[in-house]
């Protein structure tokens, strides 16, 4: 991420290759190409560089490097933030995040210890941004780009927002910037920051209470306090947040011979489309241009909203890793389709639902093929109804976190192309 984040902000395109896990016979024919033997590795015309660090810098050196620094007491500070992000901040997240997402038991005393270790941290970026915009100075170097990404879980799952307010204003302000920018959002998806702490899994999951013996006789007043043990974990309104590694991650490999590819040619040119729109500011004349240039024959608009269990998007770390999941599964329909799929809502009632625009005129494989597809509900719009067009607008164009769809604040929203 951070090595796109550079790329974006350097304004050069260059092919990528993804490579997963799970395919390891790709992954080990490429190890002998790798100077470390791990990955990302970058192909060049004089060979082949790894480790993302030297990557950005390689970039920055041939691109822009106005990012690595404009005289040597730069250069020199912005290796010092480097080393202080992957030296100092990161090793934190170890402790404190890790256990968030699962990767990690939860050690009260080493999470104590990192949690006033990255306190101090924060204290001393926040001094260094005294009167500055960026870590150097008032131009973004590599610096910013790798505190950036080290802070990130932080940001989001840990740090909450009176703290941030209260006692690292600046570091907020300068993290809301550079979060906010195209190049960063290109490369990272929206950033939400955290309202509330999210609370390390501490490896108990709405466990029953501990067995009685039966062996032993219990009193009716032990019967009654179990009963109301048990009634009050049904009622706990934190669910247990799941191990990434325990999500499903998935395979997707596109459908060939595709039928959608087989249908008859239409006048609506998709990616003219996706470029004019996203380029113009004004969305409303962007809707102005799709709905003049809008082939009901070719295209048809859909109304996607998922039916969640109770208590299952209570939360938004966990509701926004559902609408990751439907759309990691959808990477190959991209070509297709365009449209949003967001989280709306507030604090313990969030809803994922969207407007997408897709080939054809009925739900394709791609969507058949998602896991959860049995749980959302499907609406095809009528173009010709006011209330749909409405619908339509409203989902593409107020995707701003202080945008409102329908009384629902949006949330984590983005377009989908």
């Amino acid at each position: 991420m951070e090595i796109l984040h550079t790329l974006n902000i350097i304004g050069k395109k260059i092919d990528f290759e993804e490579i997963k896990l799970e395919e390891k016979d790709k992954r080990n024919s490429l190890v002998n190409k790798i100077p470390t033997t791990t990955f990302p590795f970058l192909e060049t015309e004089k060979g082949n560089i790894s480790q993302s660090n030297a990557i950005i810098k390689y970039l920055c050196e041939k691109y822009k490097p106005e990012l690595l620094g404009e005289n040597i007491f730069e250069k020199c500070k912005i290796i010092q933030w480097i080393e202080f992000a992957n030296n100092e901040i990161f090793k934190c997240n170890k402790n404190i995040i890790y256990p968030i997402f699962g990767w990690n038991n939860l050690n009260k005393e080493d999470y104590n210890k990192d949690n006033n270790k990255i306190k101090e941290y924060l204290k001393i970026i926040e001094k260094e941004l005294e009167n500055k915009e960026y870590i150097i100075g008032n131009k973004i170097s590599i610096a910013d780009i790798k505190l950036f990404s080290s802070l990130r879980y932080l940001m989001i799952l840990y740090l909450p927002e009176q703290m941030r307010n209260k006692l690292y204003p600046k570091i907020n302000k300068w993290y809301e910037k550079i979060m906010n920018t195209s190049e960063a959002i290109n490369a990272y998806g929206r950033t939400i920051l955290c309202k509330n702490i999210i609370k390390p899994y501490n490896g108990i999951i709405n466990k029953n209470i501990e067995k009685i013996d039966n062996n032993k006789k219990k009193d009716k007043k032990d019967k009654k306090e179990n009963i109301q043990k048990n009634k009050e974990i049904k009622k706990e309104k934190e669910p247990y947040i799941p191990s990434i590694l325990e999500l499903p991650r998935y395979n997707i490999k596109p459908i060939e011979n595709n039928i959608l590819d087989l249908l008859p040619e239409s006048k609506f040119d998709l990616d003219k489309f996706k470029i004019e729109f996203l380029k113009n500011n004004n969305k409303k004349n962007g809707m102005k241009y799709f709905w003049k240039n809008y082939d009901p024959d070719g295209y048809s608009l859909w109304f996607i909203e998922y039916n969640n269990d109770i208590n299952e998007c209570i939360t938004l770390f966990r509701t926004c890793i559902i609408k990751g999941n439907i759309l990691e599964q959808l990477k190959y329909f991209k070509k297709y389709c365009f449209g949003v799929l967001g989280v709306y809502g507030n604090d313990s009632d969030y809803k994922i639902r969207g407007c997408l625009l897709w080939r054809g005129n009925e739900i394709p494989e791609e969507i058949k093929n998602i896991d959860c597809y049995n749980k959302l509900n499907i609406r095809k719009l009528d173009y010709n109804q006011k209330k749909d067009q409405q619908l339509v607008h409203d989902y593409w164009t107020k995707i701003g976190e202080k945008e409102k769809v329908f009384k629902k604040p949006a949330i984590d929203t983005r377009y989908f192309y």
